[in-house]
């Protein structure tokens, strides 16, 4: 991701301030893909993350610093945004647009080979850690619902320009096609992160320190954010099952779903994993692909095709067995 705001000293020194903080140096952290973010060093010696939020509001970056720091009292691993001196909140502003400082964590993203049966297991613990400390209902009515639904994401695909290349136009059609079919079910649901991408957890060793970036933090569906985690994480030339059922072992095991429960969110599994697919194929498009290439990161939407394949080549059930959902095979026997 480039630095699509930059910033001199002088305009972090004046931030930091606002925190009670003595900033004396500064540098661009590449990372993410819609927000611009710094590290910051202090007179003290205390080192911290400065995020310029693009896209956002000062209302929904002041909603999502709430939540992180609602889920940090309750133990979900994930920084806790430093609240200003002057009392009004998390959140200041640099050029018009909202920012949030944090406690820089020390920490490694893991690669997509080394991610072990291990890390999978402990990120599926940590997405249903998320989702049990979400149950609180005044932080859901907080949340509000997500930017990403079934409309916003084919608006994205119907505002792409007309001049495109033929694969990218016959990716929208696919897409399209993809989002005009049904609705995914959505009967299973509450605060879900929605991008718990390897980009978006730090490690120290084997320990998870930190889930980050919950700006797509949203009231959804349970399914999908599993699914999104899953694809993001255990999916290297093809899915990998055993880290897939790895982490939805560690997932289920964390969040000791009664068995109705249990039943709906299989349900869930198959129809939101195709559109969690279609997501990100389509935002892959909308926010790299058009891009000139060598302005930061580049993340390539036929990644997200190649899953969809993989999952549509499964089918409801097959997706199910293959996750290793307990309980399923003697539900299916007795159909």
């Amino acid at each position: 991701m480039a630095i699509l705001t930059p910033l001199s000293l002088s305009d972090v020194r004046a931030l930091g301030s606002g925190y009670g903080r003595d900033v004396v140096a500064m540098k661009g952290v590449l990372a993410g893909s819609v927000n611009s973010n710094f590290e910051l060093a202090t007179s003290t010696g205390e080192r911290l993350f400065l995020r310029v939020y693009e896209e956002q509001t000062v209302a929904t970056a002041q909603r999502e610093a709430t939540l992180l720091a609602a889920l940090a009292r309750a133990r979900v691993p994930t920084p806790e945004p430093l609240f200003r001196t002057d009392g009004t909140g998390f959140i200041s502003t640099v050029h018009e647009k909202p920012v949030a400082v944090f406690p820089f964590l020390e920490g490694e993203v893991l690669c997509q080979k080394r991610v072990t049966v291990s890390a999978a297991t402990d990120v599926g613990r940590s997405l249903a850690a998320v989702h049990l400390a979400g149950r609180d209902p005044s932080l859901a009515a907080s949340v509000g619902a997500t930017r990403f639904d079934r409309a916003a994401v084919l608006a994205r695909l119907r505002g792409l320009p007309a001049d495109l290349s033929d694969d990218i136009r016959t990716a929208r059609e696919r897409l399209s096609a993809a989002l005009d079919a049904e609705a995914p079910v959505t009967s299973l649901a509450g605060v879900i992160h929605g991008d718990l991408f390897r980009d978006n957890v730090l490690f120290q060793g084997e320990r998870i320190v930190a889930l980050l970036d919950f700006e797509s933090a949203s009231v959804g569906s349970y399914a999908f954010d599993l699914m999104v985690t899953v694809l993001a994480w255990c999916f290297g030339d093809e899915l990998d099952q055993r880290l897939a059922s790895a982490m939805t072992a560690g997932y289920l095991g964390a969040m000791r779903l009664p068995a109705d429960e249990l039943s709906r969110l299989e349900h869930d599994l198959y129809p939101q994993a195709l559109f969690a697919c279609a997501r990100f194929a389509t935002t892959r498009i909308t926010d790299f692909e058009l891009r000139p290439r060598g302005t930061g990161i580049y993340k390539d939407f036929r990644r997200f095709l190649r899953r969809m394949d993989a999952i549509g080549a499964l089918g409801p059930e097959g997706l199910v067995t293959f996750l290793q959902v307990p309980g399923f095979a003697k539900v299916a026997e007795g159909d």
